[in-house]
């Protein structure tokens, strides 16, 4: 096992929208990343995109919600570069569905990706950072419906509010090892940035949500890399066991209407 001087990530869910930006800024700040998605074919595609750039990359084709699977990205970046400094747990799944219509399998894989996953990989990389001696981060991908529940949504809810609950307790935890733990909670985040007023063409659901946007507009992928960023810089070495929301407002009340649009009603 070769020992590397340069910084070492893991990134789960890594050929999403979100996931995949967070990969590129890593190693835009000069990390070797280990490149996960369930999909190897997208894993492939992400990894290649970045290593054609220079990048130091590794694409590795993996379930979060197996322990083994996890667990071997861990042993990956390893084995490959012989040590660990972050860990992003990016991987997530939301299937719409209302509590009547759910079926056990449902219930169990969303919770098993969202936060089994995460837990897996937490318990395997803090103890790989612990063993290497140079602290480290994890930073888990949470969602603004950990904190706000959602219609069709019991599962995702409830597992995002575990995952920022278990991010919590694992700062406690780590931190005398100097392990850095946060979340960031994004809000709605599509595959291109939309803004108010939402167009005919956007469905229903997140036109109802843009229209809950202060910022007036959906976010992207490279939001959230941004603050993930941040949060691994050593000008955030005091913060650790935080939820940071990142959602254009959505979460901090409820939006007034234009004052053109406004109208008390009579009484």
């Amino acid at each position: 096992m070769t020992i590397s001087n340069e910084l070492v990530a893991i990134v789960t869910g890594a050929g999403g929208r979100i996931g995949s930006a967070i990969a590129a800024m890593l190693t835009e700040q000069g990390y070797r990343v280990v490149v996960n998605d369930s999909s190897a074919a997208r894993a492939e595609a992400v990894a290649g995109r970045l290593s054609g750039a220079g990048a130091t990359v590794m694409a590795v084709q993996g379930d979060v919600s197996v322990r083994e699977e996890a667990e071997n990205l861990v042993a990956m970046a390893l084995g490959g570069w012989g040590r660990l400094d972050l860990l992003v747990n990016c991987a997530g799944i939301f299937p719409n569905t209302l509590l009547v219509d759910m079926d056990d399998r449902e219930w169990e894989r969303v919770w098993g990706v969202n936060l089994h996953g995460p837990f897996y990989l937490c318990r395997a990389g803090a103890r790989a950072m612990i063993a290497c001696g140079n602290g480290g981060n994890i930073v888990n991908i949470s969602s603004t419906a950990g904190d706000s529940a959602r219609r069709g949504a019991a599962h995702y809810c409830g597992s995002k509010a575990a995952l920022n609950m278990l991010t919590k307790v694992l700062a406690i935890e780590l931190a005398e090892h100097g392990i850095r733990v946060n979340a960031v909670a994004p809000g709605l985040v599509l595959d291109q940035v939309w803004t108010s007023p939402p167009p005919p063409e956007m469905d229903a659901y997140s036109a109802a949500l843009l229209r809950g946007i202060p910022l007036g507009r959906t976010g992207a992928g490279e939001d959230i890399a941004n603050v993930v960023r941040f949060l691994i810089d050593p000008a955030s070495n005091w913060i650790t066991g935080e939820i940071i929301h990142v959602n254009g407002g959505s979460t901090a009340g409820r939006v007034s209407l234009p004052r053109s649009e406004y109208k008390r009603p009579d009484r």
